[in-house]
Protein backbone atom coordinates (compact mmCIF):
# COMPACT_ATOMS: atom_id res chain seq x y z
CA UNK A 1 0.00 0.00 0.00
CA UNK A 2 1.22 3.38 -0.82
CA UNK A 3 1.55 6.47 0.42
CA UNK A 4 -0.12 7.56 -2.54
CA UNK A 5 -2.78 5.51 -2.26
CA UNK A 6 -3.49 6.66 1.63
CA UNK A 7 -3.52 10.62 0.63
CA UNK A 8 -6.08 10.22 -1.97
CA UNK A 9 -8.46 8.00 0.11
CA UNK A 10 -7.55 10.40 3.32
CA UNK A 11 -8.26 13.31 1.30
CA UNK A 12 -11.96 12.39 -0.23
CA UNK A 13 -13.29 11.53 2.91
CA UNK A 14 -11.69 14.64 4.68
CA UNK A 15 -13.15 17.03 1.94
CA UNK A 16 -16.42 15.24 1.66
CA UNK A 17 -16.77 15.20 5.58
CA UNK A 18 -15.82 18.63 6.01
CA UNK A 19 -18.42 19.91 3.25
CA UNK A 20 -21.41 17.70 4.83
CA UNK A 21 -21.49 17.23 8.40
CA UNK A 22 -23.32 19.24 10.20
CA UNK A 23 -26.12 22.06 8.72
CA UNK A 24 -24.69 23.21 5.44
CA UNK A 25 -25.94 25.34 2.96
CA UNK A 26 -26.30 23.87 -0.49
CA UNK A 27 -24.68 26.46 -2.81
CA UNK A 28 -22.71 25.21 -5.69
CA UNK A 29 -19.74 25.39 -4.32
CA UNK A 30 -20.21 22.59 -1.59
CA UNK A 31 -21.44 20.65 -4.42
CA UNK A 32 -18.69 21.39 -6.49
CA UNK A 33 -16.10 21.55 -3.66
CA UNK A 34 -15.33 17.69 -3.85
CA UNK A 35 -15.69 17.44 -7.42
CA UNK A 36 -12.89 19.66 -8.00
CA UNK A 37 -10.69 17.57 -5.60
CA UNK A 38 -11.14 14.68 -7.21
CA UNK A 39 -10.32 16.35 -10.39
CA UNK A 40 -7.08 17.61 -9.19
CA UNK A 41 -6.25 14.38 -7.25
CA UNK A 42 -7.10 11.82 -9.56
CA UNK A 43 -4.78 12.58 -12.89
CA UNK A 44 -1.78 11.48 -10.90
CA UNK A 45 -2.90 8.28 -9.64
CA UNK A 46 -4.96 7.02 -12.59
CA UNK A 47 -2.27 6.51 -15.72
CA UNK A 48 -3.57 3.62 -17.51
CA UNK A 49 -6.92 1.80 -18.46
CA UNK A 50 -5.97 -1.63 -19.29
CA UNK A 51 -8.51 -3.50 -21.72
CA UNK A 52 -7.45 -7.10 -21.99
CA UNK A 53 -9.47 -9.85 -20.61
CA UNK A 54 -12.52 -8.70 -18.20
CA UNK A 55 -10.17 -5.66 -16.84
CA UNK A 56 -13.36 -3.30 -18.33
CA UNK A 57 -15.85 -5.03 -16.21
CA UNK A 58 -13.83 -4.73 -12.82
CA UNK A 59 -13.20 -1.06 -13.96
CA UNK A 60 -17.14 -0.70 -14.44
CA UNK A 61 -18.21 -2.35 -11.14
CA UNK A 62 -16.14 -0.27 -9.47
CA UNK A 63 -17.86 2.97 -10.72
CA UNK A 64 -20.91 1.36 -10.00
CA UNK A 65 -20.24 0.21 -6.76
CA UNK A 66 -18.89 3.89 -5.75
CA UNK A 67 -22.38 5.55 -7.56
CA UNK A 68 -24.58 3.42 -5.72
CA UNK A 69 -22.67 3.82 -2.46
CA UNK A 70 -22.42 7.65 -3.15
CA UNK A 71 -26.04 7.89 -3.82
CA UNK A 72 -26.97 5.86 -0.83
CA UNK A 73 -24.98 8.12 1.15
CA UNK A 74 -27.00 11.14 0.06
CA UNK A 75 -30.46 9.53 0.59
CA UNK A 76 -32.55 11.06 3.13
CA UNK A 77 -31.93 8.05 5.46
CA UNK A 78 -28.47 9.58 6.36
CA UNK A 79 -29.13 13.21 5.10
CA UNK A 80 -31.99 15.84 6.08
CA UNK A 81 -32.98 18.29 3.35
CA UNK A 82 -34.52 21.97 4.34
CA UNK A 83 -35.37 25.46 3.88
CA UNK A 84 -34.21 28.19 6.32
CA UNK A 85 -35.40 31.30 5.43
CA UNK A 86 -32.87 33.21 8.05
CA UNK A 87 -29.58 31.24 6.71
CA UNK A 88 -26.57 33.08 8.06
CA UNK A 89 -22.94 31.56 7.21
CA UNK A 90 -21.95 29.50 10.05
CA UNK A 91 -18.64 31.73 10.82
CA UNK A 92 -20.78 34.65 10.41
CA UNK A 93 -24.02 34.12 12.32
CA UNK A 94 -23.77 36.48 14.94
CA UNK A 95 -23.10 38.81 12.32
CA UNK A 96 -25.30 42.02 11.71
CA UNK A 97 -26.01 41.27 8.52
CA UNK A 98 -29.42 40.51 6.83
CA UNK A 99 -30.11 36.21 6.57
CA UNK A 100 -31.13 35.28 3.39
CA UNK A 101 -33.03 31.83 2.87
CA UNK A 102 -31.30 28.97 1.25
CA UNK A 103 -31.74 25.36 0.74
CA UNK A 104 -29.62 23.42 3.85
CA UNK A 105 -29.27 19.95 4.49
CA UNK A 106 -28.63 18.28 7.69
CA UNK A 107 -25.81 15.05 7.92
CA UNK A 108 -24.56 13.41 11.14
CA UNK A 109 -23.08 10.27 12.34
CA UNK A 110 -24.41 7.53 10.13
CA UNK A 111 -23.33 10.07 7.04
CA UNK A 112 -19.93 9.94 8.46
CA UNK A 113 -20.22 5.89 9.38
CA UNK A 114 -20.79 5.52 5.98
CA UNK A 115 -18.13 7.15 4.24
CA UNK A 116 -15.24 5.99 7.26
CA UNK A 117 -16.42 2.53 6.60
CA UNK A 118 -15.76 2.38 2.68
CA UNK A 119 -12.63 4.68 3.22
CA UNK A 120 -11.46 1.81 5.42
CA UNK A 121 -12.84 -1.13 3.27
CA UNK A 122 -11.14 0.44 0.69
CA UNK A 123 -7.34 0.83 2.61
CA UNK A 124 -7.86 -2.53 4.64
CA UNK A 125 -7.99 -4.18 0.83
CA UNK A 126 -4.98 -2.68 -0.15
CA UNK A 127 -3.14 -3.05 2.98
CA UNK A 128 -4.41 -7.11 2.99
CA UNK A 129 -3.52 -7.39 -0.92
CA UNK A 130 0.12 -6.48 -0.31
CA UNK A 131 0.83 -7.95 3.03
CA UNK A 132 -2.10 -10.57 4.08
CA UNK A 133 -3.19 -12.44 0.86
CA UNK A 134 -1.26 -11.14 -1.96
CA UNK A 135 -0.45 -15.05 -3.73
CA UNK A 136 -4.08 -15.93 -3.14
CA UNK A 137 -4.99 -12.24 -5.00
CA UNK A 138 -2.51 -12.77 -7.69
CA UNK A 139 -3.98 -16.29 -8.69
CA UNK A 140 -7.43 -14.58 -8.63
CA UNK A 141 -6.30 -11.78 -10.98
CA UNK A 142 -5.01 -14.08 -13.21
CA UNK A 143 -7.51 -16.72 -13.04
CA UNK A 144 -10.45 -14.32 -13.46
CA UNK A 145 -8.39 -12.36 -16.73
CA UNK A 146 -7.67 -9.56 -14.59
CA UNK A 147 -4.89 -7.20 -14.45
CA UNK A 148 -3.45 -4.76 -11.64
CA UNK A 149 -3.82 -1.59 -12.96
CA UNK A 150 -7.58 -2.79 -13.58
CA UNK A 151 -7.75 -3.62 -9.79
CA UNK A 152 -6.44 -0.63 -8.85
CA UNK A 153 -8.25 1.57 -11.29
CA UNK A 154 -11.75 -0.08 -9.87
CA UNK A 155 -10.64 1.32 -6.52
CA UNK A 156 -9.88 4.93 -7.57
CA UNK A 157 -13.43 4.85 -9.59
CA UNK A 158 -15.21 3.53 -7.13
CA UNK A 159 -13.85 6.65 -5.26
CA UNK A 160 -14.45 9.04 -7.62
CA UNK A 161 -18.21 7.56 -8.69
CA UNK A 162 -19.34 7.78 -4.95
CA UNK A 163 -18.02 11.29 -4.68
CA UNK A 164 -19.79 12.08 -7.64
CA UNK A 165 -22.82 10.73 -7.10
CA UNK A 166 -23.02 11.92 -4.01
CA UNK A 167 -22.58 15.31 -5.21
CA UNK A 168 -25.32 14.91 -7.96
CA UNK A 169 -27.77 13.35 -5.53
CA UNK A 170 -27.12 16.66 -3.11
CA UNK A 171 -27.96 19.15 -5.81
CA UNK A 172 -30.96 17.01 -7.10
CA UNK A 173 -32.63 16.91 -3.28
CA UNK A 174 -32.23 20.16 -3.41
CA UNK A 175 -33.94 21.04 -6.43
CA UNK A 176 -36.52 19.37 -6.02
CA UNK A 177 -36.75 20.64 -2.29
CA UNK A 178 -36.90 23.95 -4.28
CA UNK A 179 -39.85 22.63 -6.71
CA UNK A 180 -42.03 21.05 -4.08
CA UNK A 181 -41.68 24.05 -1.98
CA UNK A 182 -42.75 26.48 -4.44
CA UNK A 183 -39.20 29.07 -4.40
CA UNK A 184 -37.54 29.77 -7.31
CA UNK A 185 -34.61 27.76 -8.19
CA UNK A 186 -32.35 30.35 -8.83
CA UNK A 187 -31.85 30.77 -5.02
CA UNK A 188 -30.05 27.31 -5.11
Amino acid sequence: MTANIVILQLVILTVVLESDLGRRKIGWFRVARPVIAVAAIVPFFFTTVPTGGNDLILQGAGALTGALLGAFSACPLLMSVGHDPAWRRRHFRTATTPAKPAVVSHAGAGYAAVWIAVTLARLGFAYGSEHIFPAALGRFLVDQQLSADALANAFILLAIAMDLARSLGLWARARTHLVQAGIAPAHA
